[in-house]
C-alpha cells in the first residue's frame, strides 16, 4: 500500500517533535536539590543555680512614732510668767526641763497660811495632850479603877490629832501647788506643737503642748500569715532577743538606713485587713547624721528564720509561681517545680529539687515545651566544684555549635549579674 506524500510529510513532522521534545529534556539543566536546613535554637539567658543556706528576708513598711507621745496639762492656774526657749514646735529639752512657768505668789502665799496653820493646830494638840495627862492622874488620885473618855479627855484629843493631819496635808498640798506651777518635762523630748504662750492666764487642766519622746522610736509593721511563718515570733508572749530589723527611708535625696529590732507584737489580729502588727524599736533615733523623725515612713527588712538549700533567681525566672525552667545535660528544657518562699524587691527566694550548677533560665521565651533544645547564655560563673564540661557531651553538635555562638551576650549577661548579685549580697 502506497503512502502518500502528505501523510509523509506529517509522519516526518511528528517524528521531528518528538525528537526536539527528547533532545530539549536531555539538555535543560536539572534543578539543584535542596537541602532542608537545621532549625536554630532559641538562645536563653541562664543561671547557674546555687542553693545555700540563707537568711530570709521579710519586707514590710510603716510610719515611725515615739515611745511616748503626750499632751502636757496644767495643773494650776495663773498667768503663765515665762516658757523655756524649747518651748516651740521642734524644739528639743532635756528630761525634767521646766517648759512653763505659772506665776506662783499666790501658791506661795498659801502655803505659808497652810504652814501657819499646821503650827496652830499642833499647839492645840500639845495643849490637849496634856489636859489629857492631867485628868488620868487626877481619875487615879481618886482611887477609882474605871474611868470614861470623856472624863480622860479623849474625844478631844482625837480631834486635836485629826486637825494637825488635816493641816498637815493643807501644808503639803500648798507645796504641790506652789511646785506645779513651774511645768516640768516627763522625759527628754521634742516639742509637737504648743497651745498656749508668755502673759496668757491658764485655769487647772488647760492643755499646754503636745510633746514626744525622743529616746526610742517605734514602727509598726503590718505581717500576713505568710510572713509570720517565714518568722520566730511567738504570739501572744513576750519577745526576747527579737528578730533583727532594717529600716530604710529616702532624706533629702539620699538613702538612709536604722538598725532595730522586733520587741512585740500587738494584742489582737486586724479585724479589716487580717494583719497582724509586729512593733520594731529603734535606740536613739536621733543620734547619728540622719535622724530618724516621728512620721517618717520607711521600708523595713526583717531577718526571718534560716533556711538550707535556698536559691534566689531574678523574678523572671519563676513561671506561674510555682515551677522553673532548667536545662538538662543535653541543652533541653525541663520543668521544676519549686516553693516560693517569699519575694523581695526584684528577686525570689524559691526552694526545690534543684541541684547546684543546675542551669536555670532567667530570660522570656515566647513559647516552651518540655524538652525543647535551648541555646544557653550564662550570665554568671559556674559554682566552683563542678566539671566545665559536664553539660552537653551527649549532645547532638547542632546545638553544641549554637551554644557557643553568642560570646558578646555572655560577657555583657556576666557583667550585669555580677551587680545585680553584688546588691543583694550587700542586703543580706
Amino acid at each position: 500500500m502506497k503512502i502518500s506524500n502528505k501523510n509523509k510529510f506529517l509522519a516526518i513532522v511528528v517524528i521531528a517533535g518528538v525528537a526536539a521534545i527528547a533532545l530539549v529534556s536531555v539538555l535543560a539543566p536539572k534543578p539543584e536539590e535542596k537541602v532542608a536546613e537545621a532549625a536554630v535554637p532559641p538562645v536563653a539567658d541562664v543561671l547557674y543555680a546555687e542553693p545555700g543556706r540563707q537568711t530570709l528576708l521579710v519586707p514590710s513598711q510603716g510610719t515611725v512614732h515615739a515611745r511616748h507621745e503626750i499632751e502636757v496639762v496644767a495643773r494650776v492656774g495663773g498667768v503663765i510668767e515665762s516658757v523655756n526657749d524649747a518651748f516651740v514646735p521642734g524644739g528639743f529639752f532635756a528630761d525634767g526641763d521646766s517648759l512653763v512657768q505659772i506665776e506662783s505668789a499666790d501658791y506661795a502665799h498659801q502655803l505659808t497660811r497652810a504652814e501657819a496653820q499646821l503650827a496652830n493646830a499642833k499647839s492645840t494638840l500639845a495643849q490637849e495632850q496634856g489636859r489629857a495627862k492631867q485628868a488620868k492622874r487626877e481619875w487615879r488620885d481618886l482611887g477609882s479603877k474605871a474611868a470614861n473618855d470623856l472624863f480622860l479627855r479623849q474625844p478631844q484629843l482625837s480631834a486635836a490629832e485629826a486637825a494637825v493631819a488635816a493641816a498637815r496635808a493643807d501644808r503639803d498640798q500648798a507645796r504641790l501647788d506652789l511646785q506645779r506651777t513651774r511645768v516640768q518635762a516627763p522625759f527628754a523630748g521634742r516639742v509637737v506643737e504648743t497651745f498656749v504662750d508668755l502673759g496668757q492666764y491658764i485655769t487647772p487642766g488647760t492643755k499646754l503642748a503636745r510633746i514626744h519622746s525622743t529616746g526610742i522610736a517605734e514602727v509598726r509593721l503590718p505581717l500576713t500569715d505568710h510572713q509570720l511563718s517565714l518568722l520566730d515570733l511567738p504570739l501572744g508572749q513576750s519577745i526576747k532577743n527579737g528578730p533583727a530589723v532594717r529600716l530604710a527611708a529616702q532624706i533629702a535625696g539620699r538613702q538612709r538606713e536604722w538598725r532595730g529590732e522586733i520587741v512585740r507584737t500587738e494584742a489582737s489580729i486586724d479585724p479589716n485587713s487580717r494583719f497582724v502588727y509586729a512593733v520594731a524599736q529603734v535606740q536613739n533615733p536621733y543620734k547619728g547624721e540622719a535622724p530618724l523623725v516621728n512620721g517618717l515612713f520607711v521600708e523595713a527588712d526583717i531577718a526571718g528564720k534560716t533556711l538550707d538549700n535556698i536559691i534566689r533567681l531574678p523574678r523572671q525566672a519563676l513561671h506561674e509561681g510555682d515551677h522553673l525552667l532548667v536545662l538538662d545535660a543535653e541543652n533541653k528544657l525541663v520543668f521544676k517545680d519549686v516553693q516560693l518562699l517569699q519575694a523581695v524587691k526584684e528577686e525570689v527566694w524559691v526552694r526545690g529539687d534543684v541541684t547546684p550548677g543546675e542551669r536555670v533560665i532567667v530570660s522570656s521565651l515566647g513559647y516552651s515545651r518540655e524538652g525543647m533544645v535551648i541555646t544557653a547564655n550564662p550570665l554568671n560563673e559556674k559554682p566552683t566544684g563542678l566539671l566545665l564540661g559536664e553539660e552537653g557531651d551527649d549532645a547532638d553538635s547542632t546545638a553544641s555549635a549554637a551554644a557557643a555562638n553568642p560570646a558578646a551576650g555572655v560577657a555583657q549577661g556576666r557583667a550585669d549579674h555580677a551587680g545585680h548579685h553584688s546588691m543583694v549580697r550587700s542586703q543580706q
